[in-house]
C-alpha cells in the first residue's frame, strides 16, 4: 500500500493524504495509517479525473496508417468520403491496436471517462466488436461509453438504421446520428425521429452529430429539441 502525503485535494480542505492499494484509492484524510511506501507530493493539486465526452476511437491515428495522405481540401466532408475505403481494410486487431494507443494517451493525461462514437455503418461491426472488447478489458482503468454512430448515415447507407439498432442490441450505450449527411432533408428528419425512438425503445442516451455543417438551412437541432 502507498501513502501520498502533502497533497492539495480538490473538495477536501481538511485532507492532505491519500492511501492507495493495488492502484485503487482506499481512503482520503489526514494522519492516515502508516505504510511501507510514502510519496511526498509537495503541495501538488489532486483533482477528480477528467471526462472526454466526444472521441472517435476507431479513427485515432488512422492518418499515419494512410501514409500521411489525408483530406487534401482539409474539409470534414472530404475526410468522411475517404473513410469508407480505409474502413474496408480494418480488422478487429488493427482497430484495437490504435484505439488502445489513444486510450493510453487519454488516461496518461488524467482522463478516466470516455464517450466514443464508433462507426456502425459496417455489416461486420468490425470497430464495434473491437471497442466492446476493449471496454471490458479496460473497465478497471477507464470507463468507456460507446455511441452507435452511423457515420455514413442511417439512410445514405443502405440499412444504416437497422445497423444502429443491432449495435444497441450488441451493447452500445448511446444512440448516435448524423441527420445533415442524409440524402435529403426528409431523410434527415426521419433519422432524428429514429434516433429518439430507438433511445426510448432500448433505454439509451442520445448523442447526435447535429448540423455539423456550414449549411445555414441545416436545422435538425430544432427538431431534436422538440422531440
Amino acid at each position: 500500500m502507498k501513502k501520498f502525503i502533502n497533497a492539495v485535494i480538490y473538495g477536501h480542505q481538511n485532507a492532505n493524504e491519500i492511501l492507495v492499494e493495488n492502484g485503487i484509492i482506499k481512503s482520503i484524510g489526514k494522519d492516515l495509517e502508516p505504510t511501507d511506501e510514502i510519496i511526498d507530493l509537495g503541495g501538488k493539486l489532486i483533482t477528480a479525473p477528467y471526462v472526454d465526452p466526444h472521441l472517435h476511437l476507431d479513427y485515432v491515428y488512422t492518418l499515419s496508417e494512410l501514409g500521411q495522405t489525408g483530406a487534401g481540401s482539409g474539409t470534414l466532408f472530404e475526410a468522411i468520403e475517404m473513410w469508407p475505403k480505409f474502413k474496408a481494410n480494418l480488422t478487429t486487431e488493427s482497430v484495437k491496436k490504435l484505439a488502445l494507443k489513444g486510450i493510453k494517451d487519454e488516461v496518461s493525461q488524467g482522463v478516466q471517462y470516455i464517450r466514443t462514437h464508433i462507426d456502425v455503418t459496417d455489416k461486420n461491426f468490425t470497430a464495434l466488436k473491437a471497442m466492446l472488447e476493449l471496454r471490458e478489458e479496460l473497465k478497471k482503468i477507464v470507463e468507456i461509453q460507446i455511441v452507435a454512430f452511423p457515420q455514413e448515415g442511417m439512410y445514405t447507407y443502405r440499412g444504416g438504421r437497422d445497423l444502429v439498432e443491432e449495435a444497441l442490441k450488441m451493447g452500445a450505450d448511446v444512440v448516435g446520428g448524423i441527420p445533415h449527411y442524409e440524402p435529403a432533408r426528409e431523410f434527415g428528419e426521419k433519422s432524428v425521429h429514429d434516433t429518439v425512438e430507438l433511445a426510448i425503445k432500448y433505454d439509451r442516451l442520445i448523442d447526435v452529430h447535429c448540423d455539423e455543417t456550414d449549411d445555414p438551412h441545416s436545422r435538425f437541432i430544432e427538431l431534436l429539441n422538440a422531440l
